[in-house]
């Protein structure tokens, strides 16, 4: 993928490959009413009671957006001799990992007069999930002449998975089974190249050196004119 941008020597400029990623960061607390009466009361085989009632969950507030993806930030500065681009390069890779919960789940607990035993019940599971983010980044200044090509590189990033293999059936089997199993680790390794391209223009967006590019000249050899062609007649 190649883009094209220009800027003004001193001001940057930023290139995103984004994708917006919104996600909650306050939140109301779940509202579980101190005095309620029963409604909908069962009696069970054991002669014990329920009663359910309402109760408002954890209830996000306010809002925050991550952009994941790739984004270059470029600020070109032209060194004196009007050749020379001094380049500030910040490159950086924004992943969402997954989530994690932040929440509890909030109990009660009730006891059966008749048996006395004492019973747990989950009012809500109050769910509070944050996302996880992984950030790659480069700061680098570099000093190139007028149509020269830095390379940018070290964004690696390595992921380990655990592969499984078995025979189907044969696999399953207690003790014998393991002689037909296998499980290794397999590292997948991921490398992102940035190639930055630096020309001087005018105002007029014309290249500044366009007389120093040299242009390939195909030469052709034109065919010798041989005359007229004769062909010889054969007679019977």
């Amino acid at each position: 993928m190649s883009a094209t941008i220009k800027s003004k020597s001193g001001q940057r400029a930023v290139i995103e490959i984004i994708r917006e990623f919104r996600y909650p960061t306050e939140f109301d607390p779940p509202q579980i009413p101190q005095t309620f009466e029963a409604t909908g009361t069962t009696i069970g085989a054991t002669g014990g009671s329920t009663s359910s009632f309402p109760v408002t969950p954890t209830t996000p507030t306010a809002f925050e957006t991550r952009n994941t993806g790739v984004t270059l930030e470029v600020e070109p500065v032209v060194g004196p001799d009007s050749y020379t681009i001094d380049l500030n390069l910040v490159p950086q890779v924004v992943e969402f990992e997954g989530f994690i919960n932040y929440g509890s789940p909030i109990q009660t607990t009730s006891t059966n007069p008749l048996t006395g035993i004492t019973t747990t019940n989950v009012i809500t599971p109050n769910v509070i999930n944050q996302p996880i983010f992984s950030t790659r980044k480069v700061t680098t200044s570099v000093s190139v002449f007028d149509g020269s090509t830095v390379v940018l590189g070290g964004l690696i990033r390595e992921d380990v998975q655990k592969v499984e293999d078995k025979i189907p059936i044969i696999g399953d089997i207690p003790i014998i089974g393991r002689l037909f199993r296998s499980s290794v680790d397999q590292h997948l390794k991921r490398n992102l190249v940035i190639f930055v391209s630096a020309r001087l223009i005018n105002p007029a967006g014309e290249l500044v050196r366009a007389d120093d590019e040299k242009e390939e000249v195909i030469e052709t050899i034109a065919a010798p004119d041989l005359g007229p062609l004769e062909l010889p007649l054969m007679s019977k």
